[in-house]
């Protein structure tokens, strides 16, 4: 049995780059443990996602600090759109569209876009939540150090990664400093024309689902849509099924463990810093979903919240992902008409 589970573990989970993103979340969650500011938690979705944009794409420093600027200027620019829903649905259309374009130069950006898209549009929902609008520079101006600072232990690993790289020794320093990313191929190069139109309507048309339903946690619904599109009918399909099969069978698991658990601070903590674990320590994208909306409902359940709201997550996923593949399928089906 033990053989079994062994070998399970080995071929489900990445421990090397579980192991580097733990790594470079410790200073986050240290902060956090230390001055019990949960901004720090919150702050940890800048850093996994300017991790997972590093390793993904082999960003250089100056690539890090771009990467995380174009993060902190998306969240402000849809922060402060959410106080006008139709400017709301364009930021998000626009930026849904600049962040799936770049995969045009390869499709090795592709999580590097989705990890621009996704954190700036989560972040932005969040510090909107109960917060008038008239006090959003305020809200602003309090999360910016945070958002910031959560930058800093990624910046630290590429420069280490940039130092120990002999391809970076090469040529001035002008030419090291201004460099963006490592040698490595980033993929195949295709026309990513279909792509952006797909995501752009699919994006629309949750963006303004959510603000004329006034869905709460909206933001799941917009990136789910926008997530199923990964610019061919063939993975499109297949994310989606890898979606509403973790799903399906993630929030019931979470709910289960929420209430198996004691309902203490330090089972909730536990279940925010495996929130992000989730999207690097599992090989099987199903997997790591299904495992992530485990650990989101079962945290919900833990800080009192009805088995209502989990449920409420799921079906805003699943929604949203029903939208993007049919906006995927949609113009992929008038575009090969239109090439006909």
């Amino acid at each position: 049995m033990t053989t079994i589970a062994s070998t399970w573990v080995h071929a489900e989970i990445d421990a090397p780059r579980l192991r580097r993103t733990v790594i470079v979340l410790l200073p986050l969650l240290l902060a956090a443990l230390v001055t019990g500011d949960e901004r720090w938690l919150s702050a940890l979705v800048v850093t996994i996602s300017c991790f997972i944009a590093f390793d993904s794409a082999s960003l250089a420093p100056t690539g890090v600090l771009l990467h995380g600027l174009v993060v902190l200027i998306g969240f402000l620019a849809l922060f402060f759109a959410l106080r006008v829903p139709v400017v709301f649905v364009l930021g998000c259309a626009v930026l849904a569209a600049i962040t799936t374009g770049i995969t045009r130069f390869g499709s090795g950006l592709r999580s590097l876009g989705s990890f621009t898209f996704v954190p700036a549009l989560y972040l932005a929902c969040e510090a909107a939540e109960n917060c008038p609008p008239e006090m959003f520079p305020q809200r602003a101006a309090q999360l910016l150090p945070y958002f910031c600072a959560a930058i800093l232990p990624v910046l630290v690993a590429s420069l280490v990664v940039h130092f120990r790289n002999k391809s970076f020794r090469g040529g001035g320093i002008l030419a090291r400093l201004t460099r963006l990313r490592g040698d490595g191929d980033l993929g195949e190069r295709r026309l990513a024309g279909e792509a952006v139109v797909a995501v752009v309507l699919a994006v629309s048309i949750a963006a303004a689902l959510v603000e004329w339903l006034r869905l709460d946690h909206g933001q799941w619904v917009v990136w789910s849509a926008a997530s199923i599109v990964t610019g061919d009918i063939v993975t499109a399909r297949r994310k989606l099924r890898d979606r509403f099969g973790g799903a399906l069978v993630g929030v019931p698991a979470g709910i289960v463990l929420g209430f198996a658990l004691p309902h203490a601070t330090i089972a909730y903590l536990l279940m925010t810093i495996a929130i992000p674990l989730t999207f690097v320590a599992f090989r099987r994208y199903w997997v790591g979903f299904g495992a992530r909306c485990a650990c989101i409902a079962c945290a919900l359940v833990l800080t009192g919240q009805s088995m209502i709201i989990a449920e409420e997550r799921a079906l805003n996923v699943l929604l949203g992902g029903a939208i993007g593949a049919s906006c995927v399928f949609g113009i992929h089906a008038m575009a090969r008409s239109m090439r006909a």
